[in-house]
């Protein structure tokens, strides 16, 4: 069988890409069969891993400044309550003070009567005042 009248060979058919088989010369058949690389069938991740990472670095990021912020929360509540507890102490000083200095700055108030009582106990029981 002859493709054409110019040409001259042995027609090989071949399947072609739709199915059908295709007459092909035999000169322009490869001599040896193609040997392809068996693929790569192992499954890939789902995200890229480097994507990953960098979003993990922001949520450490993030959570650790939120972290931060709770601390500098709990600090300056600290320091509010130590102040409130100074202030609380600052006023009582004052009170103890004023009422120990009242007294004096005001004049005398009650005077002190101080008052010895001498006791002498005898035998038996009996005591002299």
């Amino acid at each position: 069988m002859q493709l054409r009248t110019e040409q001259a060979g042995t027609v090989v058919y071949v399947p072609g890409p739709d199915g059908v088989m295709v007459a092909v010369l035999r000169e322009h058949l490869p001599t040896t069969p193609a040997v392809y690389q068996p693929r790569d069938l192992t499954p890939q991740p789902l995200f890229d891993p480097r994507a990953q990472r960098i979003a993990a670095g922001g949520l450490l990021a993030g959570g650790a400044g939120w972290g931060a912020g709770q601390l500098l929360l709990g600090a300056g509540q600290l320091v509010s309550a130590a102040a409130g507890l100074g202030s609380l102490m600052m006023w009582a000083a004052v009170a103890v003070v004023a009422s120990r200095i009242g007294s004096v700055v005001l004049g005398g108030g009650r005077p002190a009567t101080v008052h010895h009582t001498t006791v002498h106990n005898r035998w038996f029981g009996r005591s002299t005042h």
